[in-house]
């Protein structure tokens, strides 16, 4: 199994980070052009993105992916399933939100497990290209 972790400093509070990153539209504003839709909400009705939830991510009339929330602590952590993927074995995401300073510390983790062998650290580096490209734009903006 094929691994990246990203670690992305932010100026701003873990809350306020997490007010982005833990929301379904929030990731879709950060990695533009990927629309991010929510499709099934958590039964937290306190926090419909939360464990449960799930998203659907594409660009254009791309077969869209869906992810689902298996784990969601606000201001703290985010972990996600790919789900229903006819060529991915095992996709999971974790996104850990830690204090640093008056700012935050993300630490983002993929494990990735292709069906067609050697196909995980190709997938992994372009996801890592987009990845660190719309967590940078965020840090910029936000």
């Amino acid at each position: 199994m094929a691994t990246i972790t990203i670690q992305q400093r932010f100026a701003q509070s873990p809350e306020q980070v997490f007010a982005v990153l833990g929301t379904h539209a929030g990731l879709g504003a950060c990695f533009a052009p990927l629309q991010v839709t929510r499709v099934q909400d958590s039964a937290d009705t306190h926090y419909p993105d939360g464990v449960g939830s799930v998203r659907k991510m594409g660009i254009g009339s791309v077969t869209p992916l869906y992810e689902q929330v298996t784990e969601y602590e606000p201001n703290k952590f985010i972990e996600y399933v790919l789900i229903n993927n006819p060529l991915i074995k095992h996709h999971v995401g974790r996104l850990i939100f830690t204090p640093a300073g008056t700012g935050t510390l993300l630490n983002y983790t993929i494990e990735l497990e292709g069906k067609v062998p050697g196909s995980a650290p190709i997938i992994l580096a372009g996801l890592k290209v987009g990845i660190v490209q719309g967590l940078k734009k965020l840090a910029k903006t936000l």
